[in-house]
């Protein structure tokens, strides 16, 4: 019954070649993620900081309530209460989010 167990199953010459193809691609994203980095960089500051106010300001109050107000249309329109809760669930992190995930990547120990 267990004669066999120690016995490991031989690769075809195919799934050999994928494993090696997969290695030297895991090989050559891990050397492009060491030289990738921004933790120091602020190359992308303005951005980021024109997209946190604006999710924070009038455009995410604006994306809150057009997201909740179609939640209510095909709550009315399914007769189901799932779409309006998950349009609530969106627009509650689309409002929280930019504070939270500020305050996730600033945090020191």
């Amino acid at each position: 019954m267990f004669a066999n167990v120690s016995v490991m199953p031989v690769l075809s010459d195919k799934a050999m070649k994928n494993v090696s193809r997969a290695a030297l691609v895991g090989a050559v994203a891990a050397m492009a993620m060491a030289t990738a980095y921004a933790g120091a960089d602020t190359t992308f500051a303005a951005a980021t900081a024109m997209l946190t106010k604006w999710l924070g300001g009038s455009l995410g109050i604006l994306i809150s309530l057009a997201t909740f107000a179609t939640g209510i249309m095909i709550t009315v329109t399914k007769h189901s209460l799932m779409p309006v809760a998950v349009a609530a669930a969106a627009a509650l992190a689309i409002q929280v989010a930019p504070a939270v995930f500020t305050t996730m990547i600033t945090a020191t120990l």
